[in-house]
């Protein structure tokens, strides 16, 4: 009896001990979730267990979380992590980039011509491009600073020449630093003239002769096409002449002592484009 009285003794004593070792453990882990801190990066939320003398980039380690040179820490990784701290790691990238840049045609200066078939406008100006070698920096894929490495302007200066619709609005440009030049020798003839063709008023293509229309060698300047002429204006090549041959072109003018103003006159011609109308 007394044996058994001292059996049951025991058991109460180990049935005690186990749920004192149990409720610890219990608590330990209860304890051990509750003591975490956090580190924000790539939009994810890491909770990991903070240790008195681990650093945190052990601890980036450990749990496999990355960290690029460039990347910006809010906390220095050689420190360890306290209770329930916050870490923000921001992704830092940078890319290489040439970005070209165009300033458009700004106007220093310009003529009209309107005794020429139609309004036209000389105009003058500058166009500037750009080319820029730069760094771009990204927080986290958004944009966040931009070095300039180099940069190089180039200003072109130069004349357009602008068709003016009868509102004078610009119906075409024409910019004559591309356009093909001519140098040509220039004569000039008028309606009525006694040495043109017929009586001179109707031109080879069946026109008006009219101030504005040329007559040129078509096998040098094509019939029908328009035309700038550097002292006279806007031109379209309208009609042809025993003696216009070659780098030789007959301006058609108002009356005879304009046309003495134009004896053999060495002159730039600029070829436009080809066209059924003036």
């Amino acid at each position: 009896m007394k044996k058994k009285i001292e059996i049951q003794k025991i058991i109460k004593l180990l049935s005690v001990a186990l749920g004192i070792f149990v409720i610890s453990k219990a608590l330990a882990f209860v304890n051990l979730v509750r003591v975490q801190a956090y580190i924000y990066a790539d939009d994810k939320s890491h909770a990991v267990t903070p240790y008195k003398h681990i650093s945190l980039q052990s601890v980036l380690q450990k749990y496999g979380i990355p960290l690029g040179e460039a990347d910006i820490v809010s906390k220095d990784v050689k420190k360890p992590l306290k209770i329930n701290e916050i870490i923000k790691i921001t992704r830092v990238t940078k890319e290489k980039k040439r970005i070209n840049e165009s300033v458009p045609f700004r106007m220093t200066w310009s003529r009209r011509y309107n005794s020429n078939l139609r309004k036209v406008e000389l105009q003058k100006g500058v166009e500037k491009d750009s080319v820029k070698d730069v760094i771009e920096t990204y927080h986290d894929g958004q944009f966040y600073a931009r070095e300039v490495l180099r940069d190089r302007t180039i200003a072109k200066n130069f004349y357009r020449l602008a068709l003016l619709t009868k509102n004078n609005k610009i119906e075409k440009i024409y910019d004559l630093s591309k356009a093909e030049r001519m140098k040509m020798v220039a004569t000039a003839y008028y309606p009525g003239d006694p040495l043109a063709w017929g009586d001179g008023t109707v031109t080879f293509l069946g026109q008006k002769m009219q101030r504005g229309i040329v007559a040129v060698d078509p096998k040098v300047i094509p019939l029908k096409t328009r035309l700038f002429i550097s002292g006279y204006g806007y031109g379209y090549a309208g009609d042809t002449g025993n003696l216009i041959k070659g780098n030789r072109i007959d301006l058609g003018v108002n009356n005879a002592r304009e046309e003495q103003s134009w004896m053999f006159r060495d002159t730039v011609v600029y070829i436009l484009d080809p066209s059924e109308v003036y």
